[in-house]
């Protein structure tokens, strides 16, 4: 078990990585969408890297809350997505 835990703290922090290059891009390059794409993928990277922690802690409320961030985050970007692909449509 400690080694997917450890895995998912690996991925956690390629995640982070990768949503923070990707909401640069965004952010530079003036596309909402790409902003978005990349904070989904940091959030997604925290919850990872929360819940890894938690596993290995043996700490049940860190497990919780990655879960409940987690949730909450990709549900408040997919309305946030839904609003952008409307208004461009």
């Amino acid at each position: 078990m400690s080694v997917l835990a450890a895995l998912a703290v690996v991925l956690g922090i390629w995640a982070v990585a990768a949503g923070l290059r990707r909401m640069r891009r965004g952010l530079r390059e003036a596309a909402a969408r790409e902003v978005v794409r990349g904070i989904r993928r940091l959030v997604t990277g925290v919850a990872l890297i929360v819940a890894g922690i938690g596993v290995l802690s043996g700490q049940r409320g860190l497990l919780v809350c990655a879960a409940v961030f987690l949730a909450e985050e990709l549900y408040e970007t997919g309305v946030l997505a839904l609003i952008l692909r409307r208004d461009e449509a």
